[in-house]
């Protein structure tokens, strides 16, 4: 009998232990991140992707015949979702593709950090047009670009739906005229199951 309880005990145990072991493996950075209705990795590279197709179609108009690419001063993108998002992760990204593909050169982003507390540059994009002339100057820039992320939630007993929208700007630094804007929208929807009721 004893033995008998022994090796239940000793079978559920290596059961437990086996459950409890988890794997990792590498998967493709092309692969489509899907595990829930929140942000991810394929949201930023949706996102970051139109974002950069729109600036490269308006640039051949704002670059107006000349040879050398504009400089951009990429201030911030807000994120006004309810979820911790690295908005930052975004703007690199798009920094790096904007860069790779020769059509912009921007300043520093931690020299721009610094300086846009000196100026008071708001990173909401709304600035005094003579303070942001005058950063213009000193960070040597043509346009700021700024930008919010923000999100809907919506939920019922069995699904939830997340609407995310990125939205970014161009503005002169001459003139604070917003020379480009456009917007990235994503909606994703969750089946919720009997224990998330």
């Amino acid at each position: 009998m004893k033995y008998r309880i022994y090796l239940l005990f000793s079978l559920l145990t290596f059961a437990l232990f086996c459950a409890g072991c988890g794997s990792s493996v590498y998967v493709s950075n092309d692969d489509t991140t899907q595990k829930d209705d929140k942000y991810s990795d394929t949201d930023l590279k949706i996102m970051a992707s139109k974002m950069y197709e729109s600036i490269i179609e308006r640039l051949n108009v704002l670059r107006n015949g000349q040879t050398k690419p504009p400089v951009i001063a990429f201030l911030n993108i807000t994120n006004k979702t309810s979820e911790f998002i690295n908005t930052s992760e975004i703007a690199d990204k798009l920094q790096i593709q904007l860069i790779k593909a020769g059509a912009l050169r921007f300043v520093d982003r931690q020299r721009l950090k610094d300086l846009t507390a000196q100026f008071d540059l708001s990173a909401s994009g709304l600035m005094n047009p003579e303070t942001a002339k005058k950063a213009g100057k000193v960070l040597g820039n043509d346009y700021f670009l700024v930008g919010d992320l923000s999100s809907i939630n919506k939920s019922d007993r069995s699904s939830s739906l997340t609407f995310y929208r990125l939205s970014l700007r161009l503005v002169d630094a001459e003139t604070s005229e917003i020379v480009w804007a456009d917007e990235s929208e994503i909606k994703k929807e969750k089946s919720k199951n009997f224990l998330d009721w």
